[in-house]
């Protein structure tokens, strides 16, 4: 039988987040415990008049306008503009079922192939190769896998040149999944300048936005639509990351406001069309209350920054002190810790990639985070790049979906307040980290 499945569709696998999803399942259903770090899904409790406005708007059935809803791209461009100190025009707003969705648009729509930091998030590789593009990764910082010099942008894009690409895309993630890093204003003008030079589209993924532990770096971006050097820089994020709404599928992309823009607009526009029509009406409607910049959703943010900022301190505190290679994270709710300082043990213990410890550590330590090669890590490469893994944060407040909204509300007002809290499920993932280090340094090399 001829194949029927195109060869670029036919390499797609399952997203690693879910598929670690699942092997978590199966290991608990073995009645084994698992402390889960491997899925970045915020569950914390919706703000509640958000909330409200949903389940208000749940009757609302029709079809909405393909670009989204007017007064919800206000708020969006509204809630940027002053993150970002720029003007922006709900003309320049494109809303869609989540960002994914947009991206995957982006990068089918728009001419040339991509340059991608290494790492990135696991579905950008996927969807660049499937929109029949070539990818070329620019080599990050050896500790915080993150920080991108030109040297390296220079040597990714001479490298494409050499293999007869065209690479006129670069994406980039900030605060970062998976390393919880954030760009320095400088870092994001080389990348800026070097974009603009070479005639590189940036498109700069903004979802964890709201969640930069230091207040100033929330408005260093590379959107600025005072800039000469922004008229072919895109700027996409939503609600499912600072909002615990990733079920409600609202993300959104912002265009310059230059002739190039517009026309990249109108192009999404005209594929969302014909692919997704419009994101879900009651998200949209409550998503409005969402973006807004009125002083209970300041306060939901902050509250909701705080607590992910206390947790992703323990964290990192807990697995320097443990000897592991890792940079402070200053966003998200991402740790990227590298275990290369055991790699003698591991290698011990047969444990020669990344995939390999993720798996030994579900299977015998009841530990679930994600491989480094997920991200497009080299197992074969560097040793700072070698033995990393993703861990999420995400997980470690609440054992359900009822505790979430019995006690998230005061958790988030207690640790905004700064009164003392209690994490009962971060404490246990420290001191399940703690007993993985100690069965390593028991291993003799």
């Amino acid at each position: 039988m001829a194949n029927v499945i195109r060869s670029t569709a036919a390499k797609l696998q399952i997203s690693p987040t879910l598929g670690i999803n699942e092997l978590v399942l199966k290991t608990r259903a073995e009645g084994k415990n698992v402390v889960h770090l491997g899925f970045g899904e915020a569950t914390f409790p919706i703000q509640k008049d958000v909330l409200r406005i949903y389940r208000e708007a749940s009757s609302t059935t029709s079809y909405m306008p393909v670009a989204g809803t007017e007064e919800l791209r206000k708020s969006i461009a509204d809630f940027n503009a002053d993150r970002l100190n720029v003007t922006i025009s709900p003309n320049q707003v494109v809303v869609a079922p989540g960002s994914k969705p947009l991206l995957f648009a982006l990068f089918d729509v728009l001419e040339g192939d991509v340059l991608l930091p290494r790492p990135s998030w696991v579905s950008y590789e996927p969807q660049v190769l499937h929109a029949g593009k070539k990818l070329f990764w620019v080599e990050t910082d050896a500790l915080d896998r993150h920080t991108i010099t030109e040297a390296a942008l220079t040597a990714a894009y001479e490298n494409a040149i050499s293999e007869g690409a065209d690479p006129r895309i670069m994406l980039i993630n900030s605060p970062s999944n998976p390393t919880g890093h954030v760009f320095s204003a400088d870092c994001i003008q080389t990348i800026k300048s070097f974009c603009k030079l070479k005639g590189i589209a940036l498109i700069t993924d903004e979802i964890y936005s709201d969640i930069c532990f230091d207040e100033t770096q929330k408005a260093i971006s590379a959107f600025d639509s005072k800039s000469n050097d922004s008229e072919t820089v895109i700027l996409t994020g939503g609600l499912s990351k600072t909002y615990s709404a990733g079920g409600w599928r609202v993300g959104y992309a912002i265009f310059p406001p230059s002739p190039t823009g517009e026309t990249i607009r109108n192009t999404i526009l005209a594929y969302a069309s014909e692919c997704w029509s419009a994101a879900s009406a009651p998200a949209q409607l409550a998503s409005v209350k969402a973006f807004s910049t009125c002083q209970d959703m300041v306060a939901y943010r902050k509250s909701v920054t705080a607590l992910h900022r206390y947790c992703s301190t323990r964290m990192y505190q807990t697995l320097k002190d443990l000897g592991l290679d890792i940079g402070e994270p200053r966003g998200a709710f991402y740790l990227y810790p590298s275990f290369s300082p055991y790699a003698a043990q591991l290698n011990k213990l047969g444990i020669f990639t990344s995939a390999d410890l993720s798996t030994w550590l579900i299977r015998e330590c009841g530990l679930a985070a994600l491989p480094g090669s997920a991200f497009g890590e080299d197992d074969t490469g560097p040793m700072f790049g070698r033995f990393r893994l993703r861990i999420a944060t995400s997980y470690l407040y609440f054992q359900n979906e009822a505790d979430r909204y019995q006690h998230g509300y005061a958790l988030l007002e207690a640790c905004s307040s700064g009164h003392e809290i209690q994490l009962p499920y971060l404490e246990e993932a420290v001191y399940v980290i703690k007993e993985v280090i100690e069965k390593l340094k028991a291993i003799p090399v």
